[in-house]
This record gives C-alpha cells, structure tokens and sequence, in this order.
C-alpha cells in the first residue's frame, strides 16, 4: 500500500479526502527532494495531527542541516498513540535519524547502514521522492569524504538516475555524477564532459536557491578547468548574492576563493589577495579542518603561485599538508577505534565461552584472530592511503617548483630581449645623430663651396666638366646621408609613437591598383612602453612584409584595439591563404614562427585562421 494510505490512516480525519492526503504528502515529500523547505513547512502547518506535523517538521529540519557536528534528535514514536501510528510513520522516523546520524561527523560508519536500511524499507513503501531524499543523503555522506571513491558510491548514482522524472532529476544527477568525478582518484577523467551536460540541464530546470548555489557552486569548478573566466566571474558573483543558509555559506566561501584565483591570473595582487582574506569571515570552529585545509591548498595553487608569491605559496601548501594530515588522522582514528572495538568484544566473548567448553573456546581463538587480521589489514590499508597521499604531496611541491624556476627563466628571457632591442634602438639613434650632425653637416658646407665655384665658372673654364660631375655626386651624397639620419622618423622610435610610425608603414607599403593597406585604431590614446612599441611594431611590420611576399593580396587591413589591460591586433588581408596544417608542420612558417616566439616572450597569445583562396588573418592579443 502506498505510503499517502498509510498516512490517511494515521490522520484518521474524515473531512480530509483520499486525493487530499495524497497531493499533501507526496508534495511534501517532493518539495523536501527539491529543497523547497519553506513551501513544504508550510504545508506541513496545514495537517490537522499534531504528532504527524511533529515527525515532518524534524524530518525537514533534518534535510535542511548542512553541517556536521550538531545534536542528535532521535525520534521515538508516542507511546500513548502506539496503537495508532503504522508502519509508514515509523519509516519517517528511521529516515530522520538516520539522516541526523550521517550528518554527525562521529558516526560515518554506522550512518551508511543505517541510511542503506530506510533505503530498503522505502523501497516496500514505493515511495519515490523518500527513496530520492535517502539516495541523495548517501550520496552526500560519501561526499563529506575527501575522495568518494567507493563503487557503493557509483551504485547508488545509477539508483538514483533511475528515478528520473522531470528536468530537476536530472540536473541533481549529473551534479552528484560531476561531483565525483571531480573528487574522486578513481575518475575516468570526464568531469569536463558531465559538466559540460550539467550546464545544458541546469538551465532547462527550475531549482531552489538550495540547489542553485550547489550546482553553480560546482560549474565555476569546471569553468576554471576549461578557462571560461568570464562565465566563472559571473557564476561566483551570483553565489555571493544567494541568501544565506546551510547549503549556501560553504558555496559562498568557494565563490571567493574562485574570484580570488581569477584576480591572481589578472596580475591585480591586492583584489587577489583581499578576496582570499575575506573568505576566512566563513571558516568557523564547527567546519575550520575542511574549510582551512582547501583555504591554504586553493590559495597556494591557484592564488599566491600565478602572483609569483612562491615563498608564501610553499608556507601555505605545508598549511594544507597539515589540515589534510590531520583530517586523515581523525577519519584513520575512527574507524581504527571501531575495530579495537570489535576486536575488544571478541577478546571478552572469547573468555566467558573458554569456562564453558574447549571447542567454544577455540572458536572464540578462530574469531579473534580473524579479528586481528582484520585490523591488521585495516591498518595496512591507512598506511598504504597515508604513503600514497605523501606522494601525491611531494609531487605537487616538485611541479611548484618547477613552475617557479620556468617563470624565473621566462623573465630572464624576456628581460634579454628587450635589452636587446633597447639596445640596437638607441645604436640607430646614435648612428642618425652622429649622419645628421657631424657628416650631414660637412657635406653641406662642401656643397655651398662647389655652388660657389660654379656660378664663377668663368674664371676656370676648363673644370666645367669635373665641377659639374662633383656637384652631381655630392647632392647624390647629401640626399642618401640626409635619408639615412631621417630613417627614424618612419620608426617606432620617433617622438609620435606607434601609431604615426604603422600609418607611414602602410603608406610606404600601399601602391595603387596593386595593394590598399588600411589602418583602424581604437583606444589607443596614450603611449605605450617603449621597448613594447618596438616590438610591436616589429610584428606588424614582418606581417605586412609577409603579405607583399607572399599572399598576392590586393586589400589588406590592420585593427588595433586596446582594452583596459589588453591590446588586440588583427591583421588581414584577401589574397592566396595557406593550408594551416603545414603551416603547423613548417619550421620557417613563412615568418610566422619568428613572429609567434615574440608574442610569447610578450605573453600574449597569437592565432592564425587561413584557407587556400580564402586570405588570411592573424589575431594577436597582448597584456599591457
């Protein structure tokens, strides 16, 4: 019989109808599943049997908790409606306590049976949305772990799936699947994936603030493993502007945590570093293992190691060994007292049958000793987790390393370069200067002479000739030496900067009927550093250069765009294209791996999108 029957019984209420009590409790149910816990209390307050109302309120309370550590309320039935209260009220009480015992962070072990037993009897009830709620609280329960990696776990997932029915089904699914995935070291590596169908389903459903907060909460997780920073941004602001309750306080701590890491990506050291104090506003003394142990790891990671803070990040990483250390040591202290305890049992059992017979006795000695294998394969078991966990510690201090001494480098690189260009910059400088103002200068005072010489030919008529010659070498001399100390005002290096010098390049380079250059520019107002203009335009010139080459283009075009702390270049033009798979295969790259190894020593990132017929373009972006 179904469990609304059950309850009609219990009410014993005549002006409430079948189809009442059935809409009432099954909506109840479904609202609790969906964490609608306002809409269902208030249903609740609607049942006219006070024991009943009781039962649900707890019941609701218990769900509602999101936190380990708080007292147990054990529901007993009233023993002077003993007569009265069936079966189904009895299941509501066995779910409620055994939901309040798995969130008691002192009784895991006997939390599984007992969740696993309501889970069976909910099964004879053929209460969907009650065998849903217990599902989701094993589920939950494993997650409390800090690796859910038991098969059970993936089992009771498929149980659950199997109850689909609407949009929010599914969406509660795929965020325990993801979950797992995430967190799991048994992972087929699919958490991109599952989140990726997360999202689609999310968006289709229509869950409480509850359920939002845990969902978004994950999806800006798998927005910072696939670097989608702006959906990241957005996803954390809004878990921040949830109300607060149980499911949301730990999001919200999440949340600034993922704003902190974006901050420390951007380069901005103090947003980074405020968003990660201020997350500390939610560690409490109930939580404050679990909460400072991914405090310390995420802001070693993912905050202070992208701001180059290595000395900080090692102290904060040694901060996180230590919570995880300590975690470990609680959860191995609990289930090791556990076997003491069976093994203590057994030892006692053991003696009182010796007194009774020999062959009791030495059943009692068969136990025991069974006993300490087991403990002994249990303690093995931690130690092998412990040496594992070590590992994995030192491996992630090795790559830490490594990546520190990888950007040492890469500064020193970069920092070569630009010396370099400096360098040769200021040689053109004086090399110009000294072409103007010491051999400029001789040549045109021997040319005044010559001039002189010639208007009084007269006098030495037989040099016409040579005078004639001289005169036309040196205006020859003088032009080339004049071009030559005039060469940087067409460069990066004259005082007009960057723009005016790209503006006389595509003019230099524009030739009538055969190639347009255009130039478009946005935001760029004031001047960038200089050694970044050179080398900037050093880009775009040997791109340009590679059009006149090689494309046969007749229209090509350069957009410059630069955004608060970005500057984007596109360079385009309609001529032959290439095949980019060769172009990947190619060591010249036609000039283009010269120009992307410069990108790359700017940090910035550079993407070619060509086809055979269809011209070329190249997107180059540049952090300022």
């Amino acid at each position: 019989m179904r469990i609304h029957l059950l309850i009609l019984f219990i009410l014993g209420c005549s002006s409430l109808t079948r189809g009442q009590s059935y809409t009432s409790i099954d909506t109840i149910v479904e609202d609790l599943y969906l964490y609608n816990f306002d809409k269902a209390n208030n249903q609740i307050e609607t049942l006219p049997d006070v024991s009943l109302k009781k039962i649900l309120i707890t019941f609701s309370e218990a769900i509602k908790k999101n936190e380990d550590n708080y007292e147990l309320i054990h529901l007993k039935k009233n023993t002077s409606q003993t007569q009265t209260l069936v079966s189904s009220t009895q299941l509501f009480i066995d779910i409620t306590n055994a939901i309040q015992l798995a969130k008691n962070s002192h009784d895991k072990v006997d939390a599984f049976s007992e969740l696993h037993d309501v889970l069976l009897k909910s099964q004879l009830e053929e209460n969907k949305f009650l065998r849903k709620i217990i599902l989701t609280e094993i589920l939950n329960l494993y997650l409390r772990e800090k690796t859910p990696n038991s098969d059970k776990y993936l089992e009771y997932l498929d149980e659950l799936k199997k109850l689909e029915l609407t949009s929010e089904d599914k969406t509660i699914a795929l965020y325990y699947e993801a979950m797992y995935e995430s967190l799991s070291i048994y992972s087929d590596g699919k958490f991109d994936t599952v989140s990726k169908k997360l999202e689609e389903a999310y968006k289709k459903s229509n869950l409480s603030d509850a359920w939002q907060s845990s969902v978004i909460d994950l999806l800006t997780a798998y927005y910072r493993s696939t670097n989608q920073f702006e959906k990241l941004e957005l996803s954390a602001q809004k878990l921040l502007d949830f109300p607060d309750n149980p499911f949301t306080k730990r999001n919200k701590f999440n949340a600034l945590l993922e704003l902190a890491g974006l901050q420390a990506r951007r380069k901005n050291k103090l947003k980074a570093t405020e968003l990660l104090e201020k997350s500390r506003e939610f560690i409490t003394d109930k939580d404050s293992l679990t909460y400072l142990y991914s405090y310390y790891r995420f802001g070693a990671m993912n905050v202070l190691t992208p701001l180059g803070e290595y000395k900080k990040a090692y102290k904060y990483l040694e901060k996180s060994n230590y919570y995880e250390a300590t975690l470990n040591f609680k959860q191995n202290k609990e289930q090791i007292n556990k076997a003491k305890i069976k093994l203590d049992t057994a030892e006692t059992e053991k003696k009182l049958l010796i007194s009774n017979s020999v062959r009791n006795r030495n059943q009692n000695v068969a136990i025991a000793l069974g006993s300490l294998l087991i403990l002994g394969s249990i303690i093995a078991f931690l130690i092998n987790r412990n040496t594992k966990r070590k590992q994995r510690i030192a491996e992630q201090q090795r790559e830490i390393e490594i990546q520190k001494t990888e950007k040492i480098l890469k500064e020193q690189e970069i920092t070569s370069i630009n010396a370099m260009i400096e360098g040769q910059e200021k040689e053109r400088q004086r090399v110009a200067s000294d072409l103007h103002d010491s051999v400029g200068a001789t040549l045109a005072a021997a040319k005044l002479q010559f001039d002189h010489i010639s208007k009084n030919k007269d006098k030495a008529l037989e040099m016409d000739e040579l005078f004639e010659k001289t005169k036309i070498l040196l205006d020859d001399a003088y032009s080339e030496v004049r071009s030559m100390a005039h060469i940087k005002n067409s460069g990066v290096i004259a005082k007009n900067g960057l723009l005016p010098a790209i503006k006389k390049l595509t003019d230099n380079v524009s030739i009538n009927g055969n190639l347009e250059v255009a130039l478009q520019d946005f935001g760029l107002e004031n001047r960038l550093d200089n050694s970044l203009e050179i080398t900037i335009f050093r880009i775009i010139q040997e791109l340009i250069t590679n059009i006149v080459k090689h494309a046969n283009a007749t229209e090509a075009s350069i957009n410059i765009t630069q955004h608060e702390s970005l500057l984007s270049i596109i360079v385009e033009d309609n001529g032959k294209g290439f095949n980019i798979s060769e172009f990947i295969n190619c060591t010249n790259g036609m000039g283009l791996s010269s120009i992307e190894r410069r990108v790359e020593h700017l940090e910035g990132t550079m993407e070619v999108d060509s086809f055979p017929g269809k011209g070329t373009s190249v997107l180059i972006d540049i952090p300022l």
